[in-house]
């Protein structure tokens, strides 16, 4: 073969080996990073059982922290955004591990559940847990909030009583009224309660629960101690946490901490230690459990030794306590205000419980019990009617006998692990990886509990807000921003931020 003739076969070749190769891929650009945001010269309170850093330095991108400590543990970046603290106090964003969030007025719950959610953020409340309303529909609802805090959903579940018992009511001209199975009550304000019934597959309860979004079953009333482990089991297996009021008529708080569960509601229906279970089994009508509470609670009665059987198996088991004390001294206030010329049963019952609550609560406190702070908040009504989280604090402190670190714990680190699951593992304490949940104060919480009240600034997921912005429509205005960006570009001055 001559030359020419084998560069006609080679030529054809090359062509075909040069169809055959591989196509270069386009070049992708990797997608700039968010600039740090740096908090600096704070003193850091991160919530571990670290003492306090002075001259903090704090790191945030996107939506989580990624260093917290003194000068010279956290590189600050070159393109750092750089907040000024001015010695302020930095502590996690506070945890209410007990609202009801949902209250639906003809399919709506009009603007009511956007302003509560952010007035509960203006607090530095940056996670709540909604205690049994509606999983799929509130989780819905509040994410297209724009600034809200963080929702964790529970689901109700209550036994057949709860659904189909019609009360018989006196009234006060002599004749009978009746009063609706509470089921339905719950179900007109837009609320899902689920039966359970000794024939119920407990796992298709649990499963159901975690399909609408809920991470937990709150065990609501008319449940015996065996529907109690039978639900606990399931979720647990589910890998869900189970709570339930402290009295679920028949079961009882022993029966409940037997049972498993995680934790118990409302330290008020620990009267239900104070009965025999066969008296338990008789108060069918919920009319006979208020008449029994307002006629059994009092500071004395929770001395009892019953109750402190019960609060020393909780301390052994890890067993929280959730008191919701701010929430009885509001509903006092509340008869106070409104229904003073009209006494009644309620009235009767919530001033019987208030002393009571506190005395319960000061035995668990004695007895190691954990504490979490959950308040019984609801987004509905007249706000001074409302319980607080700030005040359910004060309360833990002035009235319960536990120390501004101990509160402010059960507010943030206990009040995690408290709802568990993702919460445990992400929100509670400022630590690299968690999310950016920051509250910024004036003055030490750790001297003054009510210096809570003190609020600069709160950051959520990175987002930071100054409590103003909250409360004046501004969070309504602005879109989505970048992390730690404030809401409003006229407030950089106010936040002390600075850029390189």
């Amino acid at each position: 073969m001559n030359r020419s003739s084998s560069l006609v076969v080679i030529l054809p070749l090359l062509a075909a080996a040069a169809c055959a190769a591989p196509q270069r891929p386009a070049l992708v650009r990797p997608r700039p990073l968010d600039p740090a945001t740096a908090i600096v010269d704070a003193t850091l309170w991160d919530g571990t059982g670290r003492a306090p850093v002075p001259h903090a330095v704090t790191l945030v991108r996107g939506d989580r922290i990624l260093c917290a400590g003194g000068v010279g543990e956290c590189a600050i970046p070159r393109d750092a955004r750089v907040i000024e603290a001015h010695g302020a106090w930095l502590v996690p964003g506070l945890i209410d591990t007990h609202v009801h969030l949902l209250f639906l007025r003809r399919g709506s719950a009009s603007e009511e559940l956007g302003s509560d959610l952010k007035d509960l953020l203006a607090q530095g409340i940056t996670t709540v847990r909604d205690m049994g309303t509606n999983p799929k529909e509130l989780l819905s609802r509040t994410r297209a909030f724009g600034a809200a805090p963080r929702v964790y959903a529970m689901q109700l579940v209550a036994g057949f009583r709860f659904f189909y018992g019609r009360e018989a009511v006196p009234t006060s001209d002599g004749s009978v009224a009746y009063r609706l199975p509470q089921a339905q009550i719950m179900e007109m304000r837009g609320w899902t309660p689920m039966m359970f019934t000794h024939d119920d597959d407990p796992d298709s309860v649990a499963a159901a629960a975690q399909a609408a979004g809920a991470i937990g079953l709150k065990l609501y009333g008319y449940l015996d101690s065996t529907s109690v482990r039978m639900l606990t089991e399931a979720a647990h297996r589910a890998g869900m946490t189970a709570w339930g009021h402290a009295w679920v008529q028949p079961a009882n708080a022993r029966d409940q901490v037997l049972a498993g569960e995680d934790g118990v509601v409302h330290a008020s229906l620990f009267v239900g230690e104070l009965l025999a279970p066969q008296t338990r089994d008789s108060l069918l009508a919920s009319t006979a459990i208020l008449e029994e509470g307002a006629r059994s609670a009092s500071p004395e009665a929770a001395l009892d030794q019953r109750i402190g059987e019960t609060l020393d198996s909780m301390a052994r088991r890890g067993t929280f306590l959730e008191p919701t004390l701010d929430v009885s001294l509001r509903s006092v206030s509340h008869f106070d205000a409104e229904h003073a010329d009209r006494p009644s049963l309620p009235e009767q019952y919530a001033r019987a419980v208030v002393g009571f609550s506190m005395a319960v609560t000061r035995e668990a406190v004695k007895r190691g019990v954990r504490i979490t702070a959950g308040t019984d908040h609801v987004a509905y009504g007249p706000v001074r009617d409302r319980a607080s989280l700030v005040s359910e604090l004060r309360l833990l402190v002035d009235s319960a006998g536990l120390t501004p670190e101990q509160a402010l714990l059960a507010a943030t680190r206990n009040a995690a692990q408290a709802i568990g699951g993702d919460a445990a593992r992400s929100v509670g304490t400022i630590e690299a990886g968690r999310f950016a949940d920051l509250l910024l104060l004036d003055k030490s919480p750790l001297e003054d509990i009510r210096n809570l009240d003190q609020v600069q600034w709160v950051m959520q997921a990175g987002r930071l807000w100054r409590p103003w912005q909250l409360r004046s429509g501004i969070a309504s205005r602005t879109g989505a921003k970048s992390s730690a960006e404030p809401a409003d570009a006229d407030a950089e001055e106010n936040l002390g931020l600075t850029h390189p």
